[in-house]
Order: C-alpha cells, then sequence, then structure tokens
C-alpha cells in the first residue's frame, strides 16, 4: 500500500495504481476546495484498492465507489484502482435501455464512473456540516447538490457532463418511481438506482441555475437537519420541492 499525503485528502493505494490515484486526488481536492468555503470539512481520506484489498476493508461489491464513516469517526471515501469488466457489462446494458429509447450516451462508462466519485466525497461533506439525515432520498439529494454545486464552480466541463450523464438516464424506465419505494426498497434494480440519481442531479442542477447557492447556505443555517422535519423544512426553504414531490407521486401511482 502507497500513501499521498495532503491535508485535506490524504490517500492510500494499491500498488501499481497511483497515477490513478493521484489523479482521483487531484479531482476531489479540487470539490473540496468548494465546498470548504461554505463551512469546514475535516480530512477525508481516499482509498484507491485493487480488488483483493478491497475485501479486507469492505464487503462492498468492487467495483462502485462508496462512502463510509470509519473508525474513532475519520470519513472515508473508496474508489476501485480499476473497474472490473463485469460492472462495464452490466453498465453498458443498462445503456443500451437508454440508447434504444433515444438517449445519446455521454461518453464511457468508465468516464461516468469517475465522475460520480465526487457524489461520494459530497456524501462525507454532508456528514460533517450535520446535513444527513437517514432519510435515503433526501441524503442521496443533498449530496447531488453538493456535487453538482462543486462540479459547476471547479469544474463547468464536467458539470455539463454530470447533466448529459443525468438527461440520460432519465430515458431509463425504473420499475417504480415513488420516493416511497425508493426508501423501502434499497437494494433497487441498477437502472432504478440510475434513474433516481439521474432525477436528483436534474433538480439540483436546476435548483442551482435559477438560484445559485441560496438552497445550501440555507440548510447550513438550520443544520443539524432532523430526521422528523426535514421534509417540512425543504419546502419552507425551497417551495419546488412541493411540485417536485408530487411529480414523483404522480408516476409512483
Amino acid at each position: 500500500m502507497h500513501t499521498l499525503p495532503h491535508p485535506h485528502l490524504p490517500v492510500h493505494a494499491s500498488s501499481g495504481h497511483l497515477l490513478r490515484a493521484k489523479a482521483l486526488q487531484d479531482y476531489l481536492a479540487a470539490v473540496h476546495a468548494v465546498l470548504a468555503a461554505y463551512r469546514e470539512i475535516p480530512p477525508v481520506t481516499l482509498y484507491v484498492l485493487d480488488e483483493a484489498a478491497w475485501g479486507r476493508y469492505s464487503r462492498y461489491p468492487y467495483g462502485f465507489a462508496f462512502q463510509r464513516t470509519g473508525p474513532a469517526g475519520v470519513l472515508e471515501v473508496f474508489a476501485p484502482a480499476r473497474y472490473p469488466e463485469r460492472l462495464l457489462t452490466r453498465l453498458a446494458e443498462v445503456f443500451l435501455e437508454a440508447a434504444r429509447a433515444g438517449a445519446r450516451l455521454p461518453g464511457p462508462p468508465r468516464a461516468f464512473l469517475d465522475l460520480a466519485l465526487a457524489h461520494e466525497y459530497a456524501h462525507a461533506a454532508a456528514i460533517a456540516w450535520r446535513l444527513r439525515v437517514r432519510v435515503r432520498w433526501i441524503d442521496e439529494f443533498i449530496a447531488n447538490y453538493l456535487y453538482v454545486l462543486a462540479l459547476a464552480q471547479q469544474h463547468p466541463e464536467r458539470y455539463q457532463s454530470a447533466r448529459a450523464w443525468a438527461a440520460f438516464t432519465a430515458h431509463l424506465t425504473p420499475t417504480r418511481t415513488d420516493l416511497g419505494g425508493y426508501e423501502r426498497y434499497p437494494r433497487k434494480p441498477l437502472r432504478d438506482q440510475l434513474w433516481f440519481q439521474g432525477q436528483f442531479t436534474l433538480f439540483a442542477a436546476h435548483l442551482l441555475e435559477t438560484d445559485g447557492d441560496r438552497l445550501l447556505r440555507e440548510l447550513l443555517a438550520r443544520a443539524p437537519l432532523k430526521r422528523a422535519t426535514v421534509h417540512r423544512v425543504l419546502v419552507q426553504l425551497e417551495p419546488r420541492f412541493r411540485g417536485w414531490f408530487a411529480r414523483f407521486g404522480r408516476l409512483g401511482a
């Protein structure tokens, strides 16, 4: 295991993958620079691991990046050193469905997965800022909002790419589209997960493009968010959430 020191994003990487680890560290450091301007974020440790090392750290399937809180409350993000062919094949099969529905593929699956790593860092920021409420769709939406906000300010071309991928996955046909189903069935089919994430990204981008960072500033002023009141708080801060909720209700009826 190799180490890449950094004051905000120290990295531990499997042997032979230092170049990829450095590229991902630089990407997330730029995301950190945007978000830390709003409120301090403690160091987040990034692990870039091969499949053997991954299995020593987590039982989570190898390939998809994820975020967790480690021992002593240390925030961690895990990324694969390479994407296994089984995952790329699975993604390609789902993406083919959207392409058949008339959507244009924005790029290779690897680019989609690398881009989404910033979403996992955004989860860590939300935890640090006490914006996580353990309502799955709300936690995912807030992470998407932080993710697109950071990309828009630091990586405009990647922001446009994130929007393009979200619009692409909107052409998928999920088994359920109501938010209640998203809560009750956490292990949703991949196309459902991608469809929901796309919807969250598109709405977050819409809020960002019409109101800038107002929602983030007001959420931070209300932190810590509470599970029992977060729906009401969201509608109070941004009335457009009401119509968005209703849209999911109609789709899921």
